[in-house]
């Protein structure tokens, strides 16, 4: 494939892909959960992920590929778990990421034009960046960066005439809701900081992996980080009451009259949204892709078109979700976010162990960043396996909790299908004498 992404392209992508449905859904509940302290629990969110994408950055900067979440489980961890990881993805993709992030921006197009049907218009949403994609990588990373640099307006609009209308009175009570309110509003907001494991998939596309890897996820997390602390801050401190039951928008109705208010409405929560579905698109079926050419999946699933688009898989994640939506409606917002996020962290989780393999393996520590060289390395490693088993756990538990435990049988049920489905498959490969798992090489990193 074309090195066509370049450090900015990433910047945006990563920005784009974080900064979207997580804030705009994610924010109003966690305040019901935390209240104020929700500000709090964005910073408690933001340490464990920042631990958990600097893990992925230095195995997308030691090795950098395109499919690396699951490459980099899968040979420097173990097949089946990373196999594991990879089909929870596409169940938390096809039953939460996609029709969440649809039905969020049909609804809050709604709110804009009150007329319009929100399920239709969620399914043009799909359709719509189904077809951006299938025109090319670069295509889609354009869209991006123009897409980026508007909703850094609509932000800056919300934010910058918001600051003087705070009551510094809405901001007492950090901590008012207890430990354990914290905790969950904390597991539930670190799907708001995911989308920068997005470069990972994207590794053999990039120019300069080794330079611009590493400092656009930094940049970006950074950047993330600081915009949501100003977007919760002017919320909570302007509109306290509303937040319990409104969103965003509502906040902003407060002191933003006219085009500034449909300015940052369709620039904001709009474009945020879009710019995820834009980018979860472009790097979502990366793994897949990986996988096909594996032999996991059948090879033809993995067909692209002259313009370099695995147009194959792109076609069966949007008729998928789309069927989905379909399925259970514009009710299913609360259970589309619960499953995203179950699924957006549980493809991480054997990539956490994968690092492991950058302190063990002599050729890879000569690759790796000098940092995997220094004695106290081993705890980032440590610590992204423990933040991403105790966040896949707190998730889990919420689905019982919070829906019923038929979703969470339903969840590990897909899962039992997965491994019974690989295992056969390995056999098969073995049989057939190629069977790519049985290297204990580096040459499935070569793209």
């Amino acid at each position: 494939m074309k090195k066509s992404l370049k450090f900015w392209d990433l910047v945006a992508l990563e920005v784009g892909m974080t900064i979207g449905a997580g804030i705009f859904v994610y924010m109003p509940i966690a305040y019901k959960s935390a209240g104020v302290g929700a500000i709090v629990a964005f910073i408690f969110a933001f340490l464990p992920m920042a631990i958990i994408m600097i893990n992925v950055m230095l195995l997308g900067s030691t090795l950098p590929t395109t499919g690396g979440t699951f490459k980099y489980g899968a040979f420097l961890f173990s097949p089946k778990a990373a196999f594991l990881g990879l089909w929870a993805y596409l169940f938390g993709a096809f039953v939460g990421l996609f029709p969440l992030n649809a039905l969020a921006l049909a609804s809050y197009m709604k709110g804009i034009w009150d007329g319009i049907s929100v399920l239709p218009v969620a399914l043009i949403i799909l359709a719509f960046f189904f077809a951006v994609n299938l025109l090319g990588l670069k295509m889609a990373s354009i869209v991006e960066i123009v897409f980026v640099a508007l909703l850094f307006v609509a932000i800056a609009i919300y934010t910058v005439p918001g600051m003087a209308k705070i009551d510094s009175r809405n901001l007492e009570g950090l901590f008012s809701k207890g430990l354990g309110s914290m905790v969950y509003a904390s597991a539930l907001l670190t799907f708001t900081f995911a989308g920068s494991n997005a470069v990972i998939e994207l590794g053999g596309e990039v120019e300069n992996p080794r330079r611009n890897l590493p400092l656009s996820v930094l940049l970006s997390l950074s950047i993330v980080l600081v915009c949501y602390l100003l977007m919760a801050i002017v919320s909570f401190g302007v509109g306290k009451e509303v937040m319990i039951n409104g969103n965003l928008n509502d906040v902003a109705s407060n002191y933003l009259n006219g085009f500034l208010f449909y300015v940052f409405a369709f620039g904001g929560p709009i474009l945020a949204i879009a710019t995820t579905i834009n980018a979860t698109y472009m790097w979502g079926t990366r793994s897949l892709l990986a996988l096909c050419r594996l032999r996991v999946f059948p090879s033809k699933l993995g067909l692209v078109n002259k313009r370099g688009t695995p147009w194959v898989l792109l076609t069966i994640i949007w008729l998928l979700s789309s069927i989905m939506l379909l399925s259970v409606g514009e009710s299913g917002l609360n259970l589309f976010a619960t499953f995203a996020s179950i699924g957006g962290i549980a493809v991480i989780v054997p990539t956490m162990f994968a690092v492991f393999r950058l302190k063990k393996n002599e050729t890879l520590r000569k690759m790796a960043p000098a940092i995997v060289r220094r004695k106290l390395f081993i705890f980032i490693p440590i610590l992204g396996v423990v933040f991403s088993i105790v966040i896949m756990l707190i998730l889990l538990y919420q689905v019982g909790v919070d829906f019923s435990t038929s979703f969470f049988l339903f969840f590990i049920i897909w899962e039992v299908i997965g491994i019974i489905y690989f295992i056969f498959r390995l056999k098969y490969l073995n049989r057939m004498k190629d069977n790519p798992f049985a290297k204990d090489d580096l040459s499935a990193f070569d793209d």
